[in-house]
């Protein structure tokens, strides 16, 4: 019988880092925090692999072939441009405004931001448990992942 606990995960996007808790209930081996950074994440790594291919051979012939496509489908110039100075439109600069805000609050009544929470909870569905765990459970439900057969 497994004790129910909490996952304590760290967001696998770079930029987030951000630390979540799971219960084993919600726990499907996720690595990031929220669905917009997995979005952010999977658009890397499709930027990623893109700029990897076009380093290859294929990738600047691919890019070679689009290029011309797009230039013959381009529709020719045929007029000049207007003389300098003919469109000329000037915008007066927004006024600054100031930035700062003083709390009404004073800092004593104020729970500072680093406090804990009492008890942890899952950042899926909310059920709070004191336990916490770094590793998933997958390996130990389905027993271990590479078997020695007799040679």
């Amino acid at each position: 019988m497994c004790v129910e606990s909490l996952r304590l995960v760290v967001c696998g996007r770079p930029e987030c880092r951000r630390l979540f808790q799971l219960c084993s209930r919600c726990d499907r081996g996720q690595r990031y925090c929220e669905r917009r950074c997995g979005v952010l994440a999977r658009a890397e790594s499709v930027r990623a692999a893109g700029r990897r291919y076009q380093r290859t051979r294929d990738g600047r012939h691919a890019h070679a072939e689009r290029q011309a496509a797009y230039r013959g489908r381009r529709r020719k110039v045929t007029h000049q441009s207007p003389p300098p100075g003919a469109l000329e439109v000037t915008v007066p600069p927004a006024p600054a405004q100031a930035t700062t805000q003083v709390s009404a609050e004073p800092s004593a009544a104020r729970p500072p931001a680093y406090a804990p929470p009492s008890i942890p909870a899952c950042t899926s569905c909310g059920r709070a448990n004191p336990f916490l765990r770094h590793t998933t459970l997958a390996r130990t439900r389905m027993g271990p992942r590479w078997r020695r057969y007799p040679a």
